[in-house]
């Protein structure tokens, strides 16, 4: 799991309001019509939404999150001609995110997409390496994001995609999201009969998909550009198993409710089996905080996307209080802390090294030592939490006495 630093794309704006990427001197979208383009190279280019006729689940790959305009057309198409139950699952990868309000601005060009703009913006993954999901349960959909280089990215999934939107910078400008490796990762994460498309002709881009078991197609491309590329990967699609839509958890505290949440952004509402007991979870408060480790590295980063993941689940009904100031306890304390607030694991202003004085002030009392301020830290009522997350699930009252399969 990453915990590299993501870059900055050092956005350049356009009289008319269009963004630009400074670090690879190309466009995030046609000035003529972004929108139009998108709906022609990557939704009409996938055969959507035919492909996903019948569909329980479909997964869509995107090399080059950008903007999100592709991922907002995918999900404008998906809410109109979604199939009666089903659920779109959405890969992204991007190594030089944008900021939300850098986002908000480039979305307001189409207000036909702010329907599905308002929810995205809502829930923006933050800037910071590893993978941030995105729950959309208003569309059926979920987003995932990895924020990081693109090889490790694909490597790191483990997910088949049933179309892949290939739009990073132009092979000329951006050579590293095209090379072999990439598009031989694309290929291993692709499902039988999975469809590709991208702006690009380039023969290299031609060529690799080729190489790859994909079968190419030229095809009249959108506005100035002259030609577009689609591409089938090899084999028949396969037929997708039915899940299980009959599931029981037993147990309705904190751990349990966790479940019936997860299954329920999976679609699947199960059955609640609890003896009506508080147990732990009646405790009046809990503290959600991240554990740090000062090393850096693969199980840092772990942390700090567990502890995003889990603020953004617990909803504003159960926090009570926000911001949490961890002192320094023991000597190597200070210096200790000093590597964990370098961590380029932290969204911007998420965690603010405090000298002693600093500290107090937070505080509103005096203290001898300095520490670390977590803004998004949160202390919840773990009954509400609770409540929430199995408000309208099935429930038995029982206690179980042994399992048989």
């Amino acid at each position: 799991m990453s915990s590299i630093p993501p870059r900055d794309p050092d956005l350049v704006w356009s009289d008319d309001g269009a963004p630009r990427s400074g670090r690879f001197g190309d466009v995030y979208f046609s000035a003529q019509d972004g929108l139009a383009e998108t709906r022609a190279v990557f939704l009409a280019g996938c055969g959507l939404p035919d492909a996903w006729t019948g569909r329980e689940q479909f997964t869509v790959g995107e090399l080059g999150f950008g903007t999100g305009l592709n991922v907002l057309a995918l999900l404008d198409l998906w809410r109109r001609e979604r199939p009666a139950g089903g659920r779109l699952n959405i890969f992204s990868i991007e190594g030089f995110p944008i900021r939300r309000e850098e986002a908000e601005r480039a979305h307001a060009r189409w207000p036909e997409l702010a329907e599905v703009a308002a929810p995205l913006l809502a829930r923006w993954p933050a800037r910071t390496p590893g993978f941030h999901r995105v729950d959309l349960p208003e569309f059926g959909a979920t987003l995932d994001l990895a924020v990081m280089d693109v090889a490790e990215a694909l490597a790191a999934w483990s997910g088949k995609a049933d179309a892949w939107f290939l739009d990073g910078f132009a092979p000329s400008t951006n050579p590293d999201m095209w090379r072999d490796e990439v598009l031989a990762a694309v290929a291993a994460r692709s499902a039988p009969g999975a469809r590709a498309a991208t702006f690009t002709v380039a023969g290299a881009v031609r060529r690799g998909l080729q190489a790859q078991g994909f079968e190419i197609a030229k095809r009249p491309g959108h506005g100035r550009k002259r030609e577009r590329l689609e591409a089938v990967f090899g084999g028949a699609p396969e037929p997708v198993a039915t899940p299980a839509r009959v599931v029981a958890v037993v147990g309705g505290g904190i751990a349990g409710a966790s479940l019936v949440r997860a299954f329920k952004a999976l679609g699947v509402t199960p059955t609640l089996v609890d003896s009506g007991g508080p147990g732990a979870s009646g405790n009046p408060a809990a503290l959600v905080t991240p554990r740090f480790d000062a090393g850096g590295g693969p199980i840092a980063a772990f942390y700090a996307q567990a502890f995003e993941r889990a603020v953004q689940l617990y909803g504003d009904e159960a926090v009570i209080a926000r911001g949490v100031v961890q002192l320094e306890n023991t000597d190597r304390d200070p210096s200790r802390f000093d590597r964990i607030a370098d961590q380029p694991l932290w969204p911007e202003g998420g965690l603010e090294r405090l000298t002693p004085e600093a500290a107090s002030a937070r505080l509103g009392e005096p203290v001898a030592r300095g520490g670390l301020f977590l803004r998004d830290a949160v202390t919840v009522e773990p009954a509400a939490v609770v409540r929430a997350w199995t408000a309208d699930a099935p429930r038995v009252t029982a206690e179980v006495a042994r399992l048989e399969a």
